[in-house]
């Protein structure tokens, strides 16, 4: 079977009159709380829910919702929203991130006892000792690693010790705890993003408590706006997005999905539970071997680090003969290497596409007739230089399954530091059938 995917239109963007309560935020509202370098903007997303005319009353479905950018912007319009992510950390922040009930004056107030807690933990000399996260930065290597030094990795499990204390309500330490996760990762840690993880200079200490406190005024004043928003359901689901189907029946789904506008996984050489592994050992998400691997078996396969042998999503795709000859290639190249992870890097491939065609077969019944669908997917080059053209392959397997295809355009171009290239991010674009058109097609089978 070859994949190549037709030739096809370009969607014009609409003139539409924008949403009011959009245009109560500047955009960075809310999603600064928290962001991942891996994530994407914010405004990308605003383009396409006014390019596919969104409005509230309608249902938007992100099913790798990552930490909820989809989901805020969709939220500022009063639009209903869905997430799914296999990473409990991400879940965490985009569940923060689009509760907007907490009075902001009440956490306000918080400070003051949080500052409190926190200096009467900071004197105590075996706080680290009982502490899971410490634990696991421990026993993993990521201490010995610099990812975090002594005094800072101190000050950072006293403030998570005082706010377990705070008598307060679950949403509130949510809050504050999204805070001391932002400042772990973005100022008292030592870790870097060139977009992979690294260590950089070590820091002898840091103010978390200053850190922290800017954070919750940054929510106070958020919040301040969102409660002039309409307030609408947003809904996160941790799991699969290869069963998404699954997933959201298990929720009771009342009505048709109306558009998906989701970033999911590369083909790449990335593990994507590395970027987040202080988030997930601050949340005591990750505390051995075991966990960390329960959350990577619930990914899309896109890495030699995540693939097992029992995987067998390949199996969707052995007939297209784009895949088989990237494989192919890859696999020649492979041969010449000693390293083992090489040699699995073709097999990483067809799982790849093997498990987004399952996840394209599970979503297709959630849509409503003309839903579209919005994938923001990079080509890749990180397979011993091979050029993976993802876009193209997924807009044929999409067409396949039974989608109709309607664009890929270049959404930006980005340094490759493996091939010293530019290569493509696109916005792959298709759309499920009308029942017009699925009438046609049924006549004519």
């Amino acid at each position: 079977m070859e994949v190549l995917a037709p030739a096809l239109p370009v969607v014009k963007n609409p003139t539409s009159k924008k949403n009011s309560d959009a245009q109560k935020f500047v955009n960075g509202e809310v999603h600064n709380w928290y962001r991942i370098i891996l994530g994407y903007s914010d405004h990308l997303v605003s383009h396409l829910l006014d390019e596919f005319k969104i409005q509230p009353g309608q249902i938007v479905l992100d099913p790798f919702c990552g930490t909820g950018t989809t989901l805020i912007e969709s939220k500022k319009r009063g639009v209903e929203a869905i997430g799914i992510d296999a990473n409990p950390s991400s879940c965490f922040a985009a569940r923060v991130k689009t509760n907007w009930s907490p009075n902001p004056q009440t956490l306000l107030d918080l400070i003051e006892p949080l500052t409190e807690n926190y200096s009467r933990h900071e004197r105590t000399k075996r706080l680290a000792q009982n502490d899971p996260t410490y634990a696991y930065l421990k026993e993993s290597g990521m201490l010995k690693r610099g990812w975090i030094s002594p005094r800072p990795l101190r000050k950072v499990l006293a403030m998570k010790a005082a706010i377990i204390d705070l008598k307060t309500q679950k949403k509130y330490r949510d809050l504050l705890t999204l805070s001391l996760i932002s400042e772990v990762v973005s100022s008292a840690s030592n870790v870097k993003f060139g977009p992979e993880l690294y260590c950089g200079k070590a820091k002898k200490d840091h103010d978390v408590l200053s850190g922290v406190t800017k954070r919750i005024q940054t929510m106070v004043d958020d919040l301040k706006k969102t409660s002039l928003v309409k307030n609408v359901p947003t809904t996160v689901l941790e799991g699969d997005a290869r069963y998404c189907g699954k997933i959201l029946h298990a929720s009771l789904l009342e009505r048709k999905v109306d558009v998906i506008i989701c970033s999911p996984p590369y083909p790449t050489e990335h593990d994507y539970t590395r970027n987040s592994r202080l988030e997930l050992a601050l949340l005591e998400e990750v505390r051995d071997r075991l966990s960390l691997q329960r959350i990577k078996r619930q990914m899309v396969r896109s890495h030699t680090k995540g693939i097992y042998v029992e995987d067998n999503d390949s199996d969707l795709v052995k007939d297209y003969l784009l895949i088989n000859k990237i494989a192919t290639q890859i696999e020649k190249k492979a041969a010449k290497k000693k390293h083992g992870f090489a040699r699995l890097y073709s097999k990483v491939l067809k799982e790849y596409f093997g498990g987004m065609k399952r996840h394209f077969s599970e979503v297709k019944p959630l849509l409503a007739p003309g839903a579209f669908c919005a994938y923001v997917v990079g080509d890749q080059s990180s397979y011993l230089r091979v050029h993976i053209p993802t876009a193209q392959i997924l807009s044929a397997i999409a067409t396949e399954v039974g989608f109709e295809p309607v664009d890929i355009r270049t959404w930006r171009t980005r340094w490759s530091t493996t091939t010293s290239r530019k290569i493509e991010e696109n916005i792959l674009i298709f759309r499920n059938p009308s029942i017009n058109n699925e009438k046609r097609e049924n006549k004519s089978k």
